[in-house]
């Protein structure tokens, strides 16, 4: 099928907004300072270093902008903050549910080898966390939550999981990799301790994310050696991604409602034109709506492998991801599909079809046809 490509793959990292490309091009085009020094070049860099981190904390509403420490992205936030409360905590208890990112997994297992109580929330058919199923344990406690989840798209309630965190006497980590700006975060991140950003699913720059540590919350930093980011992060600022990260975090404050909007009006258009175009195409998680990142669809389509289909997809025009968004070599079958009971031929047939915040329906109109020809094209292929 002839045609304009059409790029469905954004929460594996796609264009960045054109705020933060100015951004870094403004920064990528002067003297290139380290913002350490004392000299003027420097001081200049420790400005675009300060302007992004109250960017940051404009958009998490915030007024500790101290507390934001700029990383390389969602891993290393999401693996910095789970490890440095490990570090800085009396042994105690973790809450992670049966579907977590292979960033959050790794983190949380370690913890368990080494003295930790691991308990998991058990989830429903569409992936809602299940708090009243889970026993709250003794002692310390971290209560790991994503705001959306990177292959179901199912949005968790934040009022619940702050309940749980304080009926366990425990500290809440939100994961907010793949959800901040498409899910209004709570009014200054009331209750929530920790939280993890990834840029680029954001239009930052690839190699971008923060994490946020509240003042006072027990958490030791995961790189030392020099002074950097108020001693919380070691190592020389990578200024471009970071000031490119606080643009595009300044857009998503003043546009963020827009950038829902079109978003979940292609996210709609998409999933109609796809269910009437192929009948047995199966959605994975919640209906688009309040309960759904609207920037998300995870689709199975029977008898389908998804990296074959993606592959075909491709030849078609339309880039998607095959299979889970984040998986580990053992991880066969994408946990969410398991946890939520998914059959063994569903989960193997996941395709995930991610928007950008400048996503339009229109954009999206031609993809339900090439998704139908896809189709027919691979199961033509497997019949023969």
């Amino acid at each position: 099928m002839a045609g304009q490509r059409i790029f469905l793959d954004q929460a594996s990292g796609g264009p960045v907004l054109p705020s933060a490309r100015a951004a870094m091009e403004k920064v990528l085009s002067g003297h290139g300072a380290a913002p350490g020094g004392g000299h003027r070049e420097a001081r200049e860099s420790l400005e675009v270093l300060r302007q992004a981190r109250n960017l940051v904390a404009d958009f998490l509403g915030v007024k500790d902008a101290e507390r934001i420490v700029f990383t390389s992205g969602g891993t290393e936030s999401v693996q910095s903050a789970i490890r440095g409360w490990g570090e800085a905590a009396v042994r105690g208890t973790v809450y992670v549910s049966e579907m977590e990112h292979p960033a959050v997994e790794a983190s949380v297992r370690r913890l368990q080898k080494e003295g930790f109580l691991l308990r998991r929330i058990p989830v429903d058919g569409e992936g809602r966390l299940q708090w009243m199923k889970v026993k709250p344990g003794s002692g310390p406690g971290l209560v790991c939550v994503h705001l959306a989840h990177h292959d179901v798209g199912t949005v968790q309630d934040l009022r619940e999981a702050v309940g749980f965190a304080n009926s366990a006497k425990a500290q809440l980590f939100l994961d907010a990799t793949f959800g901040a700006g498409w899910v209004p975060l709570p009014k200054g991140l009331e209750g929530i301790d920790l939280l993890a950003i990834s840029g680029h699913r954001l239009g930052g720059p690839k190699g971008s994310g923060l994490l946020f540590v509240r003042s006072g919350f027990p958490w030791k930093a995961q790189t030392e050696g020099g002074r950097q980011e108020n001693d919380q992060r070691a190592g020389t600022e990578n200024l471009p991604a970071i000031a490119g990260l606080g643009a595009a975090l300044e857009d998503w404050l003043r546009n963020g409602g827009n950038f829902r909007k079109t978003a979940g009006e292609a996210q709609r258009a998409l999933l109609e034109g796809i269910r009437r175009k192929v009948p047995t195409a199966k959605l994975h998680g919640p209906e688009p709506g309040p309960e759904r990142n609207p920037a998300h669809l995870g689709m199975s389509f029977a008898g389908l492998e998804a990296e074959a289909l993606a592959l075909v997809l491709d030849r078609v025009g339309v880039a998607v991801k095959g299979g889970s968004g984040c998986v580990t070599r053992e991880m066969q079958i994408p946990p969410a599909m398991k946890a939520t009971g998914a059959a063994p031929e569903e989960s193997r047939a996941l395709i995930l079809l991610t928007l950008s915040p400048e996503s339009g329906a229109s954009a999206v109109t031609p993809v339900p046809d090439r998704v139908s020809e896809a189709v027919e094209r691979l199961r033509s292929a497997l019949s023969e």
